[in-house]
């Protein structure tokens, strides 16, 4: 029956008409560099020349480099505190401007999310005035004579310690909560207000509804922000290069930058190897991540309140 063939194929030729450009961009711009990369992985080049095939060397090589495990560990670190407190943080402001008490939501809400338009190169430069180690830095300017502080008593806030890296992951928070701001004040907007109604019927206070309605109702947005902010937390390069530079400190060397360390160095085999390994931590990571904040017990709770506020009067 060809009416029968006919249709058969525009219904399934429409849809891969439609994706066709969208998938064209990412096969050019992500799928074939990361092959790229993990082929070149395997390669000893300098950028000029032919390549010279070397096997697993250069990953073998890196394990032993001195440089790679504390920026494995800085990564990590970096990651570990900057994406929970930054989801935590935004959820609690967001709360907060959603309250029918608080004025000047809207002002609140632009304020919040300016340092996310700003350039980083601008927010670096400005942070590292700031947090000067010397006189001129506006934080030791305050804390020795306003606050009167002894000068001594003061780390090196950018230096090789722990208090570098512990600046950077502050400035990260600080740049990334207007963006999580914005989606969550989108997300708890649309919890029922039938749950909140339920959860009054019950007695609970606001810091009770907050965590047993709000928290649970806003799962699914908590699930893309930890996904998303794991995912650039491992990338981590842009920031540190601005703030820190690019020299290979130990307590603030991160894989991004050590890679881009190496690059320049025409050493691009050895630079690919540690993309492939920043790629491999993002995708074991990720994939743990997902299955366990998709875990039964946390779906099977959210869907507890959800039914204990659809019964409610």
């Amino acid at each position: 029956m060809p009416w029968l063939t006919n249709t058969l194929n525009r219904n399934t030729l429409s849809p891969w008409g439609f994706i066709a450009f969208p998938l064209a961009i990412v096969m050019l711009f992500t799928a074939l560099p990361t092959l790229a990369g993990l082929l070149l992985s395997l390669f000893e080049w300098s950028g000029g020349g032919s390549p010279r095939f070397i096997g697993l060397k250069n990953y073998t090589d890196l394990i032993a480099s001195s440089a790679f495990w504390p920026a494995l560990c800085n990564t990590l670190l970096f990651a570990a505190f900057t994406v929970p407190l930054t989801v935590f943080f935004a959820f609690l402001i967001a709360a907060a401007l959603n309250a029918p008490w608080f004025i000047g939501r809207t002002t609140m809400r632009t304020i919040f999310f300016l340092p996310t338009v700003v350039s980083i190169v601008a927010i670096g430069f400005i942070w590292s005035w700031v947090l000067d180690s010397t006189d001129a830095g506006l934080l030791n300017h305050v804390l020795t004579d306003i606050v009167g502080l002894p000068r001594a008593w003061l780390p090196e806030w950018l230096g090789n310690n722990p208090w570098g890296l512990a600046s950077v992951i502050m400035v990260s928070i600080w740049r990334g909560l207007g963006f999580s701001i914005v989606l969550y004040l989108a997300a708890v907007s649309n919890v029922p207000r039938a749950l909140y109604d339920a959860a009054a019927v019950d007695g609970a206070n606001s810091w009770q509804t907050l965590w047993n309605v709000t928290w649970p109702g806003v799962r699914p947005m908590t699930v893309f922000l930890l996904i998303t902010g794991l995912i650039g937390a491992l990338q981590v390069f842009d920031v540190v290069l601005v703030m820190i530079g690019e020299g290979g400190q130990r307590w603030t060397d991160v894989l991004n930058l050590y890679l881009y360390r190496e690059f320049t160095n025409n050493r691009l085999g050895f630079a690919a190897a540690i993309g492939s390994v920043v790629l491999l931590l993002t995708v074991i990571m990720t994939v743990a991540q997902l299955k366990w904040l998709n875990r039964p017990e946390g779906r099977t709770r959210t869907a507890a309140t959800a039914e204990k506020g659809s019964a409610a009067p």
